[in-house]
């Protein structure tokens, strides 16, 4: 049996909205893939206009090989938060506490930083994303989200053979609270960095497209809003309540994952310009003006996604409070059935990163002796 842990809690829930009862009636093509007291995943089989215009949705993970953990990549970590590899094959982690950016190449744990202005934040504060640009090779920076005094905010910092030096601004005046911060970055195939945030405890930011908070953004490395965003603006899509994972599937459609108000934690089809509902509305209940998320877990006991990785068009999310590895297929636009792997296996799973040969590399999230796990299917 494995040893009693004590776990920081930091999925920043708050109460359930009512009047959603009636959001799974309207939904189609509900199966169960977990047998047990808590309500099974919900999959919405519809189209948007970024799915397939004659495709059919995506296959069962039932025909998909077993992931299962092979190897410690590394362990005695403090709360890491976010992943990212480095073309030489190094693994590069945040700590959220520490705010220390750590290498690890070959087993062994450097660290190469440390965010000052991020030590002292609250709650779910602290250092958070970590983004590889595209033209590290020539430019070697990382970019990093975290919590300052005044707001969440992203920078980058110089890499080189020393560790990290200097810190340019990229964008700042990101809302911050001590729950539901975001913080998940990554450069998308189009080359621009993609930026997942939280409302910052105040619902309402969600629908303000003045606002940047409860929303993705897309920016430009220099921080300016990519030049063919929705609202001329640095918000690419709204309506969020709390983003914690970001990936795209081979047809270079968006992805993300999205805790929801103890009930309704989402994955969602990013449309530009879309707007995903909250505070209005969560999960799918198909209300006009509002993007349906194409799964819906309606219990967060078995949810809570954060970080997630697609490989062949399957998106593997990390479940803290569900302390599980979710697999959904994403064919084509379309969600498939979920399926739930390493039940309670390996504690609070807070990242999940798509390795150079195949594998995933998983961020487990406890107080103290995180680890990074490696994934391989089987």
């Amino acid at each position: 049996m494995r040893p009693a842990r004590q776990v920081k809690r930091n999925d920043g829930r708050t109460p359930a909205l009512g009047g959603l009862a009636a959001v799974f009636s309207l939904l189609a093509g509900v199966t169960s893939c977990n047998a047990g007291p808590e309500p099974a995943p919900i999959v919405r089989q519809t189209p948007t206009s970024l799915g397939a215009t004659s495709g059919e949705p995506a296959p069962s993970v039932s025909e998909q090989p077993i992931p299962a953990v092979t190897a410690e990549v590394a362990t005695g970590l403090d709360v890491p938060w976010a992943l990212a590899l480095l073309p030489d094959g190094s693994l590069i982690v945040t700590e959220r506490e520490s705010a220390e950016v750590k290498r690890i190449t070959d087993g062994v744990v450097d660290v190469i930083g440390v965010v000052q202005d991020a030590i002292d934040a609250d709650g779910e504060g602290g250092l958070l994303g970590v983004a590889v640009p595209p033209d590290f090779t020539t430019d070697p920076r990382l970019y990093l989200y975290y919590t300052s005094t005044d707001d969440n905010r992203v920078i980058s910092m110089a890499y080189g053979n020393d560790g990290l030096a200097g810190t340019e601004e990229v964008l700042t005046g990101i809302p911050k609270a001590n729950i539901h911060n975001g913080g998940r970055i990554k450069f998308g195939p189009d080359g621009y960095l993609y930026i997942g945030t939280g409302d910052a405890s105040n619902a309402e930011s969600a629908q303000d497209r003045a606002s940047l908070g409860g929303k993705i953004l897309r920016v430009t490395a220099d921080g300016e809003p990519a030049p063919d965003n929705p609202f001329g603006s640095a918000v690419y899509s709204l309506g969020h309540r709390n983003v914690q994972g970001l990936a795209w599937d081979s047809g270079d459609r968006l992805w993300a994952s999205e805790f929801g108000p103890e009930r309704d934690d989402e994955l969602n089809l990013i449309e530009p310009g879309g707007n995903y509902g909250w505070p209005a509305v969560t999960g799918a209940p198909g209300q006009r003006g509002f993007m349906d998320a194409q799964v819906v877990w309606p219990s967060t006991a078995t949810a809570s996604p954060s970080g997630m990785a697609i490989v062949e068009d399957v998106a593997y999310i990390g479940g803290l409070r569900g302390e599980r590895l979710w697999r959904v297929p994403v064919s084509g636009g379309f969600a498939g059935n979920p399926a739930s792997f390493l039940d309670g296996a390996h504690g609070r799973l807070r990242d999940t990163l798509a390795g150079v040969d195949g594998s995933l590399l998983i961020a487990t999230n406890e107080t103290s002796g995180s680890r990074i796990l490696r994934v391989e299917m089987q």
